[in-house]
This record gives C-alpha cells, structure tokens and sequence, in this order.
C-alpha cells in the first residue's frame, strides 16, 4: 500500500496455514509507512473480518486491501467459502465494532462465497 501500490491481497488456501500473528505482520508490511493510529485501525477492522472469516466459512480465505487515493480511503475485505448456515446470518460483537470503526460496511454472497467488506475513511 505504498506509492504505486493500490491493492493487496493474502490468500490463505488451509485453515491452519497462517495464525493471525502472521496476518498482522502481512497487514503491517503492506502498511509501512502509515501512521500507528492508521495502523491500528486497519488492524482492528481486517483482524475481526478475517477471524469471522475463518469461523463461519472455509478456506480458501482472502484478505484483501484496497486504496482509494482520491477518496483517502480503504476498502478492507475478507473472502471465504459460504458454509451451508443453519439459521440466519446476524452480525456479533466483532462486526459491531467494524461498523463503529468504519464509514460503511456490508456482506456479499454469491456462487459460494461470502465477502464482509468494510471502508476506512482517513485525513491528510
């Protein structure tokens, strides 16, 4: 996410295969540069929509981030395979906070998969 670099994408194929140690450094060094609070805040929003990712679906997973630099924004998502759900899907405390934290965010299904998406708004 630095100059020239306006998208980012982790694709983690096993559920075990990266522990979310590994996620933030990820998150961390596509951030470089970054001030802390900016950091912490993708940090906050990416790490709740990927764990939700890993509970409620299946591998393959896809973390992605995507910069607007007109908008000075980014679009965080998390991607994973739609396991059939036996009641209704309803957001829990993890995507309260992502709403909180975030100018907008929603969920998108289709042919199989589920994307929780959310966009940070940031200053000069």
């Amino acid at each position: 996410m630095t100059a020239g670099h306006d998208t980012a994408v982790l694709v983690v194929e096993d559920a075990d295969a990266m522990p979310p140690a590994e996620v933030a450094r990820w998150l961390r060094e596509r951030l470089d540069g970054w001030s802390e609070q900016d950091v912490r805040l993708v940090e906050v929003v990416a790490g709740e929509l990927f764990d939700n990712a890993r509970r409620h679906g299946t591998p393959p997973y896809a973390l992605e981030l995507l910069l607007n630099r007109r908008g000075q924004s980014l679009v965080v998502s998390a991607r994973d395979r739609t396991v059939g759900r036996l009641r209704p899907w309803r957001p829990a405390a993890g995507l309260l906070l992502v709403g909180a934290l975030s100018a907008r965010w929603g969920v998108t299904s289709r042919a199989g998969t589920t994307t929780v998406w959310a966009e940070l708004l940031f200053e000069d």
